[in-house]
């Protein structure tokens, strides 16, 4: 029987969107280790992406050239591209193309755009909610990546249970501890003193860079001499403004560090050499840095909301996003607490040992045969 042709929408590749990013190329990654004969695929990625390493040269995987542009890619070049190379199933993150015609499956990472609309722009935020309540009617399956998510999902939209299907993430294998000189180049490279304290996530409102920013500058408000400077990985994407004018106007500016984005190999090394790291996001779908962190063998403290419980356990220290009194509160203690440092450190490696990509890879795969035997 001939294979089964899945197209992938891949065009987050290489152009540092976080989790989405993270995501489609773990996905691939995990696909491409599997034994698949019922099956090929087709990866859409943008014109400005190169082709990832693990799939060169791999006869199940090809390629197709997409635009960054949505409207245009979502209007017209997926539509063309689908009919083009004879796809069966679609996956994507998130929208569908209007007028695709064939089974679909897309990945919905969360609804915050619903639950907590003052994060988005407006416009970002009218895109979602339209644009979405088509995907989901038009998707044959829902994929998500928490049981919290499909919780929110199910509370905000008409939709059978049965047609969600959890799917945790993984963790890529390139996050493990470094070496101190790898640490200490790295350190160098970025203007940065040890001991810090690491934060990662794109800068927007949604990831509480405020308040970590705030329950910080309350802990050298108590102790000036607390030794240890913040360091926030990550790249602009909106609402951030507030943040910079909180630094701009306080003594302790100079403790303060953004980097930008940088490349998973400074990021690896940034997570081995922390005293810990925090993350105090208001809402996440999943949250890969945490486990990222645990991976490296750093000490986390994350929020006790959304999915952040239930993918750390009791491997982090979970607090109030809002309640800043607790979060500095926290830092000092872990900070002075060997003992705990080293308990969360061997606990962080066990849970993030147990998100993989080829166990996401393999269930995805489950999902796309459920959808083509039912046809």
């Amino acid at each position: 029987m001939k294979p089964k042709k899945i197209g992938i929408e891949a065009h987050a590749l290489n152009l540092q969107q976080g989790g989405n990013e993270r995501y489609i190329e773990g996905l691939l990654k995990g696909l491409s280790k599997i034994n698949k004969e019922d099956f090929s695929f087709t990866i859409f990625i943008n014109q400005k992406a190169q082709i990832p390493d693990f799939l060169k040269d791999n006869p199940s995987f090809e390629f197709e050239i997409v635009s960054i542009n949505p409207i245009k890619r979502f209007l017209l070049d997926l539509l063309i591209k689908v009919k083009k190379t004879k796809i069966d199933l679609l996956h994507t993150q998130y929208h569908l193309p209007i007028g695709i015609n064939i089974p679909s499956v897309i990945t919905l990472h969360d609804v915050s755009y619903l639950t907590h609309p003052e994060f988005f722009p407006v416009c970002e935020r009218l895109k979602m909610k339209f644009a979405m309540m088509h995907s989901i009617r038009k998707a044959r399956k829902v994929i998500t990546v928490s049981q919290f998510s499909k919780s929110e999902i199910l509370k905000m939209y008409k939709v059978a249970d049965e047609k969600i299907y959890v799917i945790h993430n993984g963790i890529s294998d390139e996050f493990k501890p470094s070496s101190k000189i790898e640490i200490q180049k790295t350190l160098k490279k970025f203007g940065i003193h040890s001991p810090y304290i690491l934060s990662v996530s794109n800068l927007q409102p949604r990831k509480n860079l405020k308040g970590l920013i705030d329950s910080f500058l309350n802990v050298l408000k108590k102790d000036e001499k607390f030794p240890c400077v913040l360091v926030i990985v990550g790249r602009k994407l909106w609402l951030y403004d507030e943040i910079f004018s909180e630094i701009r106007n306080s003594q302790f500016r100079e403790k303060i560090i953004f980097t930008g984005y940088i490349d998973n190999r400074d990021l690896v090394c940034l997570y081995s050499g922390a005293e810990m790291f925090v993350y105090i996001s208001f809402y996440e779908g999943f949250g890969f840095p945490p486990l990222e962190a645990m991976a490296c063998g750093c000490p986390v403290i994350t929020s006790n909301t959304s999915s952040l419980p239930e993918v750390t356990e009791d491997a982090a220290i979970h607090v109030d996003p809002e309640n800043l009194e607790e979060i500095s509160s926290v830092i000092v203690h872990l900070y002075k607490s060997k003992g705990l440092k080293a308990s969360l450190k061997e606990k962080g490696f066990r849970q993030a040992k147990k998100f993989s990509w080829d166990q996401c890879a393999e269930r995805t795969l489950q999902v796309y045969k459920n959808i083509f035997s039912l046809l």
